[in-house]
């Protein structure tokens, strides 16, 4: 048989033709393959934590105590406390070494806060739509001074502690009327709803009505947007966008941040229009007695060059109604955990409690002068922040040169970050790390001794929290009226007695936490 020899050529040249394609595909794969899976080759000196194993572990959404056991400790021997992991984002240097943690906060090759986290996450246009790209907590200067020169005044006067009491003692009330229905308090609703009226009252004189029904459209809508950050796929709008073609509860959770956008506006505009009302901007009221809305929208009306645009506004709107709220929240809820597991401490808080405040059979609203007093107490919220710090990690720095922490060099953009986690569960800074041992932070206590910087967690530095001591203001208050009123203890069917269960990726209280309290008066 003659054999076509045009055939034959034609179909060598159509399998190299795919042969083409296939090795160009390989290719691509190959170097995606290696741009996720392995560190870059200007940091292969540094340990590193296989990405495949950080990412099936947040993706079973285990513990962060596990995966910080299992996968951190171990190699932080390795190079002095330094490690390399991917996030989501990009390959970022951790520190967890106290000396080294002091110099990415305070070092000024370090000041500068890395863009890549919230771009990700701004790829998501809900989540942008909510705190955006330019609030406080992510600018860099000159926008960051020019935002803290605002805000400044809000975090430098009186603390409203009577509002805590007040907000408080409908907190009491709610707990009540609860269990006389004969059930069990779920603590982190609870909080979460004390710490969104206090925050909306405080600091944008606005009465989210939280306290007063649980189903408000604030809590409500919130709750599915913070939904969101408990699934892996934050990280990656794009799947999230696939995702939501498919799932009726994701469309409502993206939605909702376009929500809390809106009404963050409304009150905003509404709060505006009765300073225009006024024909002037209380020139007569100093700035240390105005709320922090006021001073953003002062600051919005200005034509000088310390402005305010309606985003930022906004935004920075966002980013203190998110960390203002859900930070403190999440620190009381385990405070109270570790109280009710831990009888003896809480005994001892209480006897304190009495001792400022007297134990008539009546509720009592401290003072100012009151909480100052409170050593014992405030050792407790340090411990709990220490074991259950609001953030994992720092938002990564990044130097703009290289440089070098101890004698690790870091090449200049790379992301630098402190695990806050790691640094505060070290079993090589404290002793007993996992237990809840509330005098580390007595005066000449063990926390007291550390070189450097082993405790941090509203960060540490020119950019530390601007709402620590608004935060920890409103602990004393509610920690010292429930040890008055209350004991408690966790119910006889709880899943928690033995530790509390997280099946969450990062470090949030469960709603199956519920706490049984037993009237003292």
């Amino acid at each position: 048989m003659a054999i076509n020899q045009s055939l034959i050529r034609e179909q060598l040249y159509s399998y190299k033709y795919y042969i083409g394609i296939a090795a160009a595909v390989a290719l691509v794969v190959q170097r995606i393959h290696r741009s996720i899976f392995q560190p870059p080759k200007n940091l292969k000196h540094i340990p590193a934590v296989p990405y495949s194993e950080q990412f099936l572990s947040m993706s079973r959404k285990e513990c962060l105590n596990e995966r910080t056991r299992r996968l951190i400790f171990p190699i932080l021997s390795k190079a002095n406390g330094v490690y390399l992991n991917r996030s989501a984002i990009k390959w970022t240097v951790y520190v967890a070494n106290p000396i080294l943690a002091k110099a990415v906060v305070f070092r000024p090759e370090f000041a500068n806060k890395a863009t890549e986290t919230m771009e990700i996450l701004g790829g998501d246009e809900s989540f942008e739509a909510f705190v955006g790209l330019d609030n406080v907590a992510t600018v860099n200067d000159p926008q960051w001074k020019k935002q803290r020169k605002i805000m400044n005044p809000a975090f430098h006067r009186s603390m409203p502690v009577g509002l805590f009491g007040n907000l408080m003692q409908k907190v009491i009330q709610i707990i009540d009327e609860t269990q006389s229905k004969g059930e069990e308090v779920v603590i982190i609703r609870l909080s979460q709803r004390l710490t969104l009226e206090a925050l909306g009252r405080a600091a944008f004189g606005f009465e989210f009505g939280a306290l007063d029904d649980e189903n408000s459209i604030w809590v409500k809508t919130y709750n599915q947007f913070i939904a969101s950050f408990t699934d892996v796929a934050i990280f990656f709008p794009r799947i999230s966008k696939v995702l939501r073609w498919f799932s009726q509860k994701r469309r409502e959770q993206f939605q909702s941040g376009f929500k809390l956008a809106e009404l963050l506006d409304q009150i905003a505009d509404k709060k505006k229009q009765a300073l225009l009302e006024k024909k002037k901007l209380d020139e007569d009221i100093p700035d240390s007695e105005k709320d922090l809305l006021t001073l953003m929208l002062e600051a919005e009306m200005r034509e000088d060059g310390v402005c305010m645009s309606r985003e930022e506004l906004r935004h920075n709107m966002g980013i203190f109604f998110l960390a203002g709220h859900d930070t403190t929240s999440n620190a009381l809820s385990f405070a109270l955990y570790s109280l009710a597991v831990n009888k003896d401490i809480q005994a001892k808080a209480r006897e304190e409690v009495f001792a400022v405040l007297g134990d008539e059979p009546k509720d009592v609203l401290p003072t100012v002068d009151d909480c100052r007093k409170f050593s014992y107490i405030d050792m407790i919220i340090k411990e709990g922040l220490r074991l259950n710090p609001p953030a994992n990690d720092l938002l990564p720095r990044v130097p703009v040169a290289d440089t070098h922490l101890g004698d690790i060099m870091i090449p200049k953009e790379t992301l630098v970050s402190v695990d806050i986690h790691a640094l505060h569960h070290n079993p090589e800074i404290w002793q007993d790390a996992e237990k809840f041992i509330p005098e580390r932070f007595a005066e000449g206590g063990e926390h007291s001794k550390h070189e450097g910087v082993t405790f941090m967690p509203f960060a540490s530095g020119s950019r530390i929290c601007l709402g620590m001591n608004f935060s920890m203001m409103e602990q004393r208050v509610a920690l010292s009226m429930l040890l008055r009123k209350y004991e408690w203890e966790l119910p006889a069917d709880s899943i928690h007695h033995d530790g509390l269960i997280v099946n969450e990726m990062f470090n949030i209280v469960p709603p199956s936490l519920k706490i049984k309290f037993t009237k003292r008066y």
